[in-house]
C-alpha cells in the first residue's frame, strides 16, 4: 500500500517541536514514500500578519531536506492556513509570495477570536458550537484558495476531551452543502488521522463523512497525521488509507505546484521519482 503523509508541522509552527529533517527521518523509518510539511500560518484579530511564520526559513529547510533525503523520500512544500476566509489579505499575500505544492485550509477560530479548542464543551452548548463550526467551514469552503479542507469535523477532537461526541452527520444537510461547494470548486478534503491517537479515537473525518463525500461525487482526498512531534509522523496513515478503500476510493491525491494527481491506494508498484510519485 502506498503511504503518504500530507499534514505535519515542524519548528516553523509555534506549537511543534522538531526540525523538518527529523520529520523526514521518521517518515523514511516508517516506510512513507511522500510527505508534505504544512506549517501553520495562523492569523487572528489584532495579529493578522502572523510574523511567527518565517517563509524564507521554511523553504531553506525544505531545500536542505530534499538534498539530504534525495532518492529516499519525496518532500512537498505546504502550508496550513488557519481561518484564511477571515483574513484573506494576509493569506493571499502569503500564497503570492511563496510557491507551495499544497495548501490546507482549516477553520480553527471563530470571528470573535476564540479558538474552537479553547471552548469548554457541554451537552447544552455542543449543538450550538457544531453549527458555529459549520458556518465557519462553509465560509472557508466558499473562499476557495485552498487545495483541501483540513480535519473538517475538528469539533469532534475537542468535544471528546469532555467525553462528548460531536457528530456532524447530525447536520447532514449543512455538511453536504459544504462538501458540494468543495467539489464544485475542484478542491478536496483531508482525512486527518490525529484523532486515532487522541480522545475521539476516530479519524477527522471518519468513514461516515468520507462515504458522504464520495457519494456526492468527491474525488480529491489526502491523508495526514497532523504530527507536531517527529514520533507521530506516519501514525494512522495505513488506517486512514483503509477507510478510503472502505468508502469506495481507489485513489489518494498528491500535489505538485498546487496541482493534484491521483495515486492508486493499493498499488505497491508505485514508482518513486525525485520529483514525487507517479503511478
Amino acid at each position: 500500500m502506498v503511504l503518504l503523509d500530507y499534514h505535519m508541522h515542524s519548528l516553523n509552527s509555534t506549537d511543534a517541536h522538531d526540525e523538518i529533517s527529523a520529520l523526514c527521518a521518521q517518515a523514511v523509518a516508517r516506510g512513507l514514500q511522500e510527505i508534505a510539511v504544512t506549517d501553520h500560518f495562523e492569523p487572528s484579530a489584532g495579529h493578522e500578519d502572523y510574523p511567527e511564520y518565517d517563509g524564507r526559513k521554511y523553504f531553506t529547510k525544505i531545500a536542505e531536506a530534499r538534498r539530504r533525503f534525495a532518492g529516499k523520500l519525496s518532500i512537498k512544500s505546504g502550508v496550513e492556513l488557519g481561518q484564511p476566509h477571515l483574513f484573506p489579505k494576509y493569506s493571499l499575500q502569503l500564497l503570492k509570495e511563496y510557491s507551495y505544492d499544497y495548501v490546507l485550509g482549516s477553520a480553527h477560530r471563530m470571528p470573535n477570536n476564540v479558538d474552537f479548542g479553547q471552548v469548554r464543551y457541554t451537552p447544552e452548548n455542543l449543538a450550538a458550537y457544531c453549527v458555529r463550526y459549520l458556518t465557519e467551514l462553509k465560509a472557508l469552503a466558499q473562499w476557495g484558495h485552498y487545495d483541501c479542507l483540513g480535519h473538517l469535523d475538528l469539533v469532534k477532537r475537542y468535544a471528546a476531551k469532555y467525553r462528548l461526541r460531536a457528530n456532524l452527520m447530525d447536520y447532514q444537510e449543512q455538511l453536504a452543502e459544504i462538501l458540494r461547494i468543495v467539489i464544485d470548486k475542484g478542491k478536496g478534503i483531508e482525512v486527518n488521522t490525529s484523532g486515532l491517537r487522541q480522545s475521539s479515537q476516530e479519524c477527522l473525518p471518519d468513514l461516515d463523512i468520507i462515504r458522504l463525500y464520495k457519494e456526492l461525487g468527491g474525488e480529491i482526498i489526502t491523508v495526514g497525521s497532523d504530527a507536531h512531534w517527529a514520533e507521530d509522523v506516519g501514525k494512522g496513515i495505513q488506517e486512514g488509507m483503509e477507510r478510503l478503500k472502505k468508502a469506495g476510493f481507489k485513489y489518494v491525491s498528491v500535489y505538485t505546484n498546487r496541482q493534484p494527481a491521483m495515486i492508486k491506494i493499493g498499488d505497491k508498484s508505485t514508482l518513486f521519482t525525485r520529483g514525487g510519485l507517479s503511478a
